[in-house]
Order: structure tokens, then C-alpha cells, then sequence
């Protein structure tokens, strides 16, 4: 019997080619879909409960039942990531304004001082703002983007003639998609949207149409749908609804999109099971992300490094399109050494804001680099890749990681900073314990050498004293440290020479990852 809760999930896109008659149906369906939402979000957010609200819109919109649960599946995920995110930017911008006052202190040119001074009222404005949505749970959601909407005061500026131009815009923003829920317990995954194989291996869409749009036809039907990338998996997952067996039946859901081009369809797929092929307790491979190159060092069992390379990859200047190709190759660098060792990969939970605060630190060039740095995306192609090759990715804590890695093993073993840091990531994931180094132990002071709390609390007073480092060495004019060492021939992947110098005594885990 399948267990669903363990399916990995994957979305594919296809663009549609549509008659002019199947696009205004498209467009018309997006613009009901767009209506409802932001009446329903207007409504929730006045307190209404969203029961009643159901059995009124279904009659005010023409809609059907599921229909209203797509609208409201939808827009519930909107208000989630919104909240979400809005923690992450408190967070960040406390760190910004404790950082700004720290700076303000050592400011003597009263320009200066005046600019600083207005950049943290800006900053302490914005978390009030931030803070008092929090405590009244008030969401704030423009449907069409804020940065179209502002668009409208600097017409000029954003290349419109008249306000008419802007309006077309701003009413296609709002109606340029809609999203289709299904249920595993319904027809082929989704009674909204009805997928079936034709004989010749193409998909078939069988769309429901509301009913105020449905007056001539109940349905549209959008027939020898080809995905370039997928079609197999979603053919196959297709037909596993077909099946007597309830317990192989899944959800399929859909989300329409137009854009300059036209509509395209979004499909998420379950993923044909991969047997796992990596073994944890052999070693690990750690991985640090870096704005420029991916650090790599796979580990023994014990958590002794064995070899270490950096792949370098450049995303600033690149389109979209530019960095998904570039990652894309460097990711598949990871995952095939990965495979040839068999063993599971580590890295960092996700908190770009945390890294990035530790990356800007190193230079002003660098942390330009930051910007065009796909932290998130990285680590969603290495998950991906890693599910089809059977390789299992692992996350860890990624407090002091860059402090231990510089501090423990850099000098060790020779290796760059970076390389030290994913070292740590492998060893964290193993459960070791990072000691203090005794030379380093002895300079800390008396009362946090006798404290009996966690190794982290001393790393995190080694990490404080160790920020003003940089600075002090870039204003004495001595020459920055050597770059890691990369490897840009993919083959010699196969031919790393093992580290060699002294092997540390393992260390006992302690409760903390017991």
C-alpha cells in the first residue's frame, strides 16, 4: 500500500496554445477569480467567518462549491507567507537598527550624522508598522503589487503617456491567474480540472467553468497538451487515480498563469518512489553556500574531513533564466559527487536573512554580490536533485559554524574558511561536540570559562570579539587572505587527494544532539 505522506512533489509547466475564444474564456475566468479573492479577503479581514461567507459568495459570483475552496485555498496561503515573512523582517530590521546606532555613536560630520539619524527613524517607523500589524493580526495585501500600483503617481517615470495606460495594466495584474485545488478523493485528482492520457500519450484538461461564465458550455476542454519536462511523471501519476487501489489516489492541483507570451499551466505531480542510495554512517558531505562558489567537504564516519573542494559559479549580472542554468550545473556537480560516495548531504536551515548578515560582513564587494545570491533556490535544487538520485539531504543548525570552521580547522588542515564551515555543517549533523581549541579557551574570560552552559555560549563570545578583525585588517592596508581553493574541471571531481596531516580525536556528542 502507498503511502502518500512520504511522496515527494514536483511542478511542471506547459504553454498553452489557445484560440482567441479559449483566451477571452481564460481571461474572463481569471477576472471572477480576481474579484472573489480580494472580496473575500475584505471580508475576512473584517471578521467575518468564512462558513457563512461560502454559502453568499457561491450566489454572488456564480461559483461553484470548489471553486470557492480553490479561491479561499489560495488566498489562505497568501496571508500564511505574508505573516511568515513578516517575522523574518522584524528580526532583520531590529538587527538593522541595533547596527545603525552602533554606527551613529562614531559619527562626527553633522551631514553624515543627519542622513544616518533619518535612514534609522525610517527603520524604527517601518518595525512599529510591522510590529503593530503583528499584535492586531492585520494583513496587508495589495493584489496587483505595490510597485504597479505606485506606478500610477509617476506615470512618466515608469513609461506611461496617460492614466488609462497604467489602469489596463493594473486591472491585468489583478486578473492573470487562478488556482484550481483538487482532492485525492476525487475524479482523477481534481474534479475542477480533469486530467486524462489520450492514446497517443498526450494530457488532456477537462476545466470547469464557473457558472456565470458557463451560460453556452458547462466546460472547456484543452486537448494534446505535451509537458517538456515531466510528462512521464505526470502521465504516470495520472493514471495511478485510475487505479481500483484508493489507497494510490492523489491530489492534483492546477494554477493557470498568463503572461506576456500567454497562459501556461502548472501541474504538481507525485514523483515515482527512488530507493535511497547514500548511507549516513559512513560520513557525510557538508555543504556551505557562498555569494560565488559552493564549499564541499565530505567527511568519515567520525567526522575527520577526507577531501575538500569549492566549486566557484558567478550569478551577479545574470537574468533569471542565466542563474537557474548556472546553479543548475553546480548543484549537479554536488549531487554526482555525492552519488560516487554514497553518501547524504548536509546543509544549513534556511535563514537567508542570518546568512547574509554573516556574508555582507567580509567585504563591500562581496556583499554586492549578496544581491544576486539565490540562497533559497540553491537549496531547492539540491533537495530536488537529490530526491532523484536517492540522496538523502539533511539540515542542521547553522549557529557559529563560520566562527568553529576559522577558529578549529582552518589552520589544521589548510583549507579556506569556507571549506572549515561545511567541515562543521558535516560534523554538526553527526552530532559532535565543537570544544574550544585550548589556546583559544584561555584567552576567554574567567567568568565565561567556569559558566556551565552549552559550548555555543563561549563560540558566541569568540564570534563577538572576532568582528572587529576584518575591520582592523583592512584599515592597516595588509592584503586580503588567499581565495578558496576551486576546482573548475568537472572531471577532476573524481581525483581529490585525500587530506593528510593530523587526525583529531573523536568527540563525544553532547546531550544536545543526543
Amino acid at each position: 500500500m502507498r503511502n502518500n505522506t512520504k511522496l515527494q512533489y514536483r511542478t511542471y509547466q506547459h504553454r498553452l496554445s489557445l484560440t482567441d475564444a479559449e483566451d477571452n474564456v481564460f481571461s474572463k475566468n481569471a477576472s471572477l477569480f480576481g474579484r472573489t479573492e480580494r472580496s473575500l479577503f475584505a471580508r475576512l479581514q473584517s471578521g467575518d467567518n468564512l462558513t457563512v461567507l461560502k454559502r453568499e459568495f457561491l450566489k454572488k459570483f456564480g461559483i461553484t462549491a470548489r471553486q470557492f475552496n480553490s479561491i479561499s485555498a489560495g488566498l489562505k496561503g497568501k496571508i500564511a507567507s505574508i505573516k511568515e515573512h513578516r517575522t523574518g523582517l522584524i528580526s532583520n530590521i531590529e538587527k538593522r537598527i541595533k547596527r545603525a546606532k552602533k554606527v551613529i555613536e562614531d559619527i562626527t560630520d553633522p551631514a553624515q550624522y543627519h542622513q544616518k539619524k533619518r535612514r534609522l527613524t525610517i527603520l524604527e517607523t517601518k518595525l512599529n508598522k510591522l510590529k503593530s500589524d503583528k499584535d492586531s493580526d492585520t494583513t496587508r495585501l495589495c493584489f496587483g503589487s505595490r510597485k504597479l500600483f505606485r506606478a500610477q503617481f509617476h506615470l512618466k517615470d515608469k513609461g506611461y503617456m496617460y492614466h488609462k495606460e497604467w489602469k489596463k495594466d493594473w486591472q491585468a495584474a489583478r486578473s492573470n491567474q487562478f488556482f484550481v485545488i483538487g482532492s485525492k478523493d476525487e475524479t482523477a485528482g481534481c474534479q475542477t480540472c480533469v486530467a486524462t492520457v489520450n492514446s497517443d500519450g498526450s494530457i488532456k484538461l477537462r476545466l470547469r467553468l464557473p457558472d456565470t461564465l458557463s451560460t453556452s458550455k458547462k466546460y472547456l476542454t484543452l486537448g494534446n497538451i505535451r509537458f517538456k519536462y515531466g510528462h512521464e511523471d505526470i502521465s504516470a501519476s495520472i493514471g495511478r487515480n485510475l487505479s481500483g487501489n484508493k489507497a494510490d489516489w492523489q491530489a492534483h492541483n492546477y494554477r493557470f498563469m498568463r503572461d506576456d507570451k500567454g497562459w501556461r499551466v502548472f501541474v504538481s505531480a507525485a514523483l515515482p518512489e527512488v530507493p535511497v542510495i547514500s548511507l549516513k554512517n559512513i560520513g557525510v558531505i557538508g555543504v556551505d553556500i557562498n555569494a560565488n562558489h559552493l564549499a564541499v567537504t565530505q567527511t568519515d564516519r567520525f567526522g575527520n574531513p577526507v577531501s575538500y573542494f569549492s566549486i566557484p559559479y558567478v550569478t551577479y549580472g545574470k537574468t533569471k533564466e542565466q542563474r537557474q542554468a548556472v546553479i543548475g550545473d553546480v548543484v549537479k556537480q554536488v549531487i554526482a559527487f555525492a552519488i560516487s560516495k554514497s553518501k547524504p548531504i548536509v546543509i544549513e536551515k534556511l535563514d537567508f536573512q542570518a546568512k547574509k548578515s554573516v556574508l555582507e560582513k567580509q567585504s563591500k564587494k562581496y556583499a554586492r554580490m549578496l544581491s544576486s545570491l539565490a540562497y533559497t533556490q540553491i537549496q531547492t535544487i539540491i533537495r530536488a536533485r537529490a530526491v532523484d538520485s536517492g540522496i538523502k539531504v539533511f539540515e542542521v543548525n547553522p549557529a557559529y559554524t563560520s566562527v568553529i570552521g576559522r577558529y578549529k580547522f582552518m589552520n589544521r588542515y589548510g583549507m579556506s574558511g569556507h571549506n572549515a564551515s561545511s567541515l562543521v555543517i558535516g560534523r554538526r549533523f553527526l552530532g559532535l561536540n565543537e570544544t574550544l581549541p585550548n589556546q583559544l579557551h584561555v584567552t576567554l574570560p574567567l567568568s565565561v570559562r567556569n559558566r556551565g552552559r552549552h559550548v555555543w555560549s563561549k563560540w558566541a563570545v569568540v564570534s563577538h570579539k572576532a568582528l572587529v578583525v576584518p575591520v582592523a585588517h583592512r584599515q592597516s592596508g595588509l592584503p586580503r587572505s588567499l581565495p578558496s581553493p576551486v576546482i573548475t574541471d568537472k572531471a577532476r571531481l573524481e581525483t581529490i587527494l585525500p587530506v593528510t596531516g593530523e587526525i583529531p580525536v573523536c568527540e563525544p556528542p553532547p546531550t544536545l544532539f543526543g
